[in-house]
């Protein structure tokens, strides 16, 4: 049987509030432990999370700094390894990306020989780690952390290596970036306060920190402080480079883990003492309103419900109208109304904290880098974001129900709108790109996700459109494009692109078994005008010589300039049959000339430049030659184009392909010739009228392993081609004056005198005169015995400097001879000018002078000049009496030819004897 006191209803109210305090007891500390430990997890995802978005942006600088490597290495300027061509060239890349120190280049031997930071000094850096990974790399090398020896900045260097088609190391480059990819990553964090970002070296330097007013960048930290640090593989509680102990993250830099770690602490004390504070408040709150109730309960509990109840009512339309912050109040003293009027504060948090998350959640969107519109599932925009506004123009009240086509105009393709339906219809996700234009006419490009968004029911109720403006982008991709593959005065295809269509086309013609052309086109004597007239002529006749090659081909075909006055042309699908293709490819040819009978007008005076090509041209179709093999053939038949005379073509031929690689064999043993000391020098006698031998000409002879004689007509050519005719030339007049000095040592060929041949590019050789110089002081002969002999192509090209140097060359004391005078073009108008003692008439007009008048006439006409100018005249290739004879008629008192010896070894050398014609 129930008492009166425990059926009561006060009773049941205390016993009601005794269970009903327990449960929001036991919820509190359980919700405390749970928000204690959400605060630590959330804290511990947003440090991995901005370590992962760290690993991201290293990736990212990695990438960027291999393109700009790569770029650099395809660029034409790094062909020579020009140390001025390369520096402006890495200053040009570097421009664009200031977080890069420098850019430059490094010989195989560790030099740096090309910067775009200036250098004052020289650099040297074979002990670096990079450079010693970049000589077995064929790519990008790890980066290493230095300090910089140029801009003496803290860096990350990496190595890039350049080699030659034999895949040897011909420079390595090399670029060295700052912290300034961590610190931009940094801005975009925008950290918390008390959170602690930095960037530090495995010895201690302290690259980046935030926050910035606390330490600065170039610090130094403390052993004792670093240490804990390197330890750390993950999280760790640690106390930080200001003392305070927060959470860190702690993982290497992906690019340089052996040098560099990034840190990032979050502060844990805060978050947690708030949360130790809701609880204590609700905790107390709580206590409270139980006391309050009991108390009450027995005074008002009958005479308050109703009250309470309208008081319940009143308080619910509050927070349904929005007000959450509304209670019940009075607070009931009934203890199960308390805990319904906890229920209802409860439930009045709860709506505020979904509140706050669609507040968070709408405040990311609105403030979004990203345009994101969203629409109903007719296409009418029912919301856009500031970022929206400020990338077209139009302000929210003029878009709101409008259809986002209003952002085109025609630039995009229909079928890209027909696609995009397609997919939104199938509830799938859209990607693509809109060509658009802003309220004010200008256009854009934009990178677009469209996705469906579905009720509770999986209905599709409207669509979400994140965009992404990009023309930046493009337009930086586009110049990285055009920097790499086309040649900046022109505009034309460079080498790096000529090669790749090159290789397409190859591939092309194997699928389709159509004939291709490749032609290389050179322009005769592009140097003396470069030379004569300034570079800027030189560039105006380029860029008309590209314009009008241009115009000779399809819009589709290929014109390259691969350097210098190098161009080239590749035209695919000439023909499908050898005639048909070599018919159409003589046609272009012909074409091309034709263009070039116009001359240019180069400085806009009128005054007419004729402009001449020699062209290589081969044909190739399928994969039976090779790109490389391609691009020889062309090359092959230009030279021999070139050797044809110039201003003329040549198709390709195996007769050439064999010529070529006995020019290559020839050239490979002339070099031995030279390291082994194999030539020999001949001397061929010159005599005066009386059969007196006058002297000497001293000529280079080179014998073969075998002992066979190679043909000066073969190799010294190939020498003046390769620029071995420097060293060859500066042994003949070595072991020229050795012989003179021999001769002046002895009575009867002290009067001797001895001529060299030099040759036009021997004698214009900027250390020529100072090395003669040295030559005769070493020998010790007096120079008034050594005779010079020079040809028209010497002082052709700068008839005032060849002056000055003739003139140098007479204060030594040694005589100057014109070699073959009367077979130029400009001998007679530069003769009176230049302080030659001797001509040499031409073997051509010797050898015809007796049976063709011209050749009599020219050679009675050098002699009668010779005589009026007091030169000394003499005639080679006199091998008749005859021709003896006509000439000592003539005037002309000294001789040299088979008629008086061949050129022999010194050993067979008759000495200073009396020589008649037929005694030698």
């Amino acid at each position: 049987m129930k008492t009166a006191a425990t059926s009561s209803l006060y009773w049941r109210l205390w016993l009601i509030i005794a269970f009903a305090v327990i449960p929001p007891l036991l919820i509190g500390v359980i919700e405390y432990q749970r928000n204690r430990a959400e605060a630590v997890a959330s804290t511990l995802r947003m440090v991995e999370n901005m370590l992962a978005a760290t690993h991201a942006a290293e990736s990212r600088a990695v990438s960027d700094i291999e393109m700009l490597l790569r770029i650099m290495a395809n660029a034409s300027d790094m062909r020579t390894l020009d140390p001025k061509e390369c520096s402006a060239l890495a200053a040009r890349l570097r421009a664009p990306f200031p977080g890069v120190n420098n850019l430059g280049a490094v010989l195989p031997d560790g030099v740096v020989f090309c910067s775009a930071q200036p250098m004052t000094r020289a650099v040297d850096v074979a002990d670096r780690k990079w450079f010693t990974e970049v000589r077995s790399a064929q790519g990008i090398t790890r980066a290493e952390f230095v300090i910089g020896r140029i801009s003496g900045e803290p860096s990350v260097v990496f190595g890039f290596p350049l080699r030659d088609d034999t895949g040897e190391l011909r420079a390595a480059m090399f670029s060295s970036f700052g912290p300034f990819w961590f610190e931009r990553l940094l801005s975009s964090y925008d950290l918390p306060e008390g959170w602690e970002a930095s960037l530090i070296s495995r010895e201690g330097h302290l690259l980046s920190h935030y926050p910035t007013d606390e330490h600065s960048h170039d610090q130094m930290v403390p052993p004792e402080v670093l240490a804990p640090f390197l330890q750390v593989k993950g999280i760790a509680e640690l106390p930080g480079l200001d003392g305070e102990v927060r959470l860190y993250g702690v993982a290497p830099v992906d690019f340089a883990p052996d040098d560099l770690l990034v840190l990032i602490g979050a502060p844990l004390g805060e978050s947690l003492s708030a949360i130790d504070q809701r609880f204590a408040s609700r905790a107390f709150t709580l206590l409270i309103v139980v006391l309050a109730s009991g108390l009450l309960a027995r005074l008002f509990a009958r005479r308050l419900v109703e009250g309470w109840l309208e008081r319940v009512r009143a308080t619910v339309e509050r927070i349904a109208r929005g007000d959450l912050g509304a209670r019940v109040s009075p607070a009931s003293s009934v203890r199960e109304f308390s805990t319904l009027e906890d229920g209802i504060a409860n439930m009045a948090i709860q709506i505020g904290h979904r509140e706050a998350e669609l507040g968070k959640l709408s405040t990311a969107v609105e403030q979004s880098p990203e345009s994101i519109v969203i629409t109903d599932t007719e296409g009418r925009i029912e919301y856009v974001n500031e970022a929206f506004v400020q990338a077209t123009g139009y302000s929210r009240e003029e878009v709101l129900g409008e259809n986002p086509r209003i952002l085109n105009r025609g630039k995009t393709p229909a079928a890209v709108y027909e696609e995009l339906w397609a997919t939104l219809t199938r509830g799938e996700v859209w990607r693509g790109e809109f060509n658009n234009t802003r309220k004010n006419g200008s256009e854009y490009l934009e990178k677009a996700t469209i996705a469906p968004i579905r009720s509770a029911n999986g209905e599709i109720t409207h669509y979400v459109a994140v965009k992404e403006d990009i023309t930046l982008r493009r337009e930086s991709e586009a110049l990285l494009e055009r920097l790499a593959y086309y040649d900046s005065l022109t505009g034309l295809a460079n080498r790096s692109l000529l090669r790749d269509r090159l290789e397409r086309a190859v591939a092309s013609s194997a699928r389709s078994h159509a004939y291709c052309m490749l032609l290389m086109l050179d322009v005769d004597r592009f140097k003396l005008l470069n030379d004569s007239q300034g570079h800027e002529t030189g560039d105006k006749l380029l860029q008309g010589i590209a314009a009008r090659l241009r115009a000779c081909v399809r819009e589709e075909d290929t014109v390259a300039r691969q350097g210098d006055d190098d161009f080239a042309i590749l035209i695919e699908h000439i023909g499908s049959v050898a005639d048909e293709a070599l018919a159409h490819a003589e046609q272009i040819v012909r074409k091309i000339e034709a263009q070039f009978a116009t001359p240019f007008d180069l400085r806009g005076d009128g005054e007419a430049y004729f402009a001449t090509l020699s062209i290589g041209v081969t044909l190739f179709r399928g994969n039976d030659t090779p790109a490389e093999l391609v691009a020889q053939q062309a090359e092959v038949a230009l030279d021999q184009a070139k050797r044809d005379g110039r201003n003329t073509y040549r198709f390709f031929s195996p007769d050439m392909q064999a010529a070529v690689e006995a020019h290559a064999r020839l050239d490979s043993e002339l070099r031995a010739a030279l390291e082994n000391n194999a030539f020999r020098l001949h001397y061929q006698p010159q005599v005066d009228s009386r059969g007196q031998v006058t002297g000497g000409e001293a000529l280079i002879r080179w014998f073969d392993p075998s002992g066979k004689p190679v043909p000066p007509s073969e190799f010294i050519p190939l020498a003046e081609e390769s620029g071995m005719i420097i060293p060859i030339g500066q042994w003949v007049l070595r072991r020229a004056c050795e012989q003179l000095a021999h001769w002046q040592s002895a009575p009867k060929t002290r009067t001797l005198k001895l001529a060299v041949n030099i040759s036009a590019r021997q004698f214009l050789h900027p250390k020529f005169v100072l090395e003669t110089s040295a030559t005769i002081e070493a020998s010790g002969i007096d120079p008034a015995g050594l005779k010079l002999e020079l040809t028209e192509s010497a002082f052709l090209r700068d008839p005032e400097k060849t002056v000055a140097r003739m003139d140098e060359l007479r204060r030594l004391g040694v005589g100057l001879s014109l070699d073959d005078f009367g077979t130029g073009y400009s001998s007679l108008s530069y003769l009176k000018h230049l302080p030659f003692d001797q001509l040499k008439i031409d073997q051509s007009f010797v050898r015809d002078m007796l049976t063709d008048h011209s050749s009599m006439a020219i050679v009675r006409a050098i002699i009668a000049m010779s005589q009026s100018l007091e030169l000394e005249v003499i005639a080679e290739g006199v091998e008749t009496e005859a021709q003896r004879n006509a000439l000592e008629t003539l005037g002309c008192r000294f001789y040299q030819g088979y008629l008086f010896g061949h050129p022999m070894d010194i050993d067979q050398w008759p000495g200073a004897e009396p020589t008649l014609p037929g005694q030698v």
